[in-house]
């Protein structure tokens, strides 16, 4: 019952790290360079969402990981292949998205 549980968490943390990720690359390519920092300031409105995405899409990412060494820890040799699938998913995403973040206008 518990393990159904986490697998289910898992891939709602799956989900959530990819739409994520789509939503903040979209924020990037299509909101951000509309968005005008106010004269004299280091940062701007664009900016701090930037960030915040950034930052939960991290979190998200982390929280993945977590729940595949959890599903892991109790897994027999059959299912282990399978845990790290959230671990590989939460990871891959962000990595990409670091990568492609960086060659979106406003970079």
């Amino acid at each position: 019952m518990q393990r159904d549980k986490l697998k289910r968490l898992a891939h709602a943390l799956e989900q959530a790290v990819v739409g994520l990720a789509i939503v903040a690359l979209g924020f990037r390519a299509l909101v951000y360079p509309g968005m005008a920092r106010p004269p004299g300031a280091a940062y701007g409105p664009g900016d701090v969402t930037d960030f915040v995405l950034a930052l939960v899409l991290f979190a998200l990412s982390c929280a993945c990981a977590g729940c595949a060494v959890a599903l892991s820890a109790g897994a027999s040799d059959e299912e282990r292949a399978l845990s790290y699938r959230p671990a590989l998913v939460g990871m891959t995403t962000f990595v990409a998205y670091h990568f492609i973040h960086q060659n979106l206008p406003g970079a």
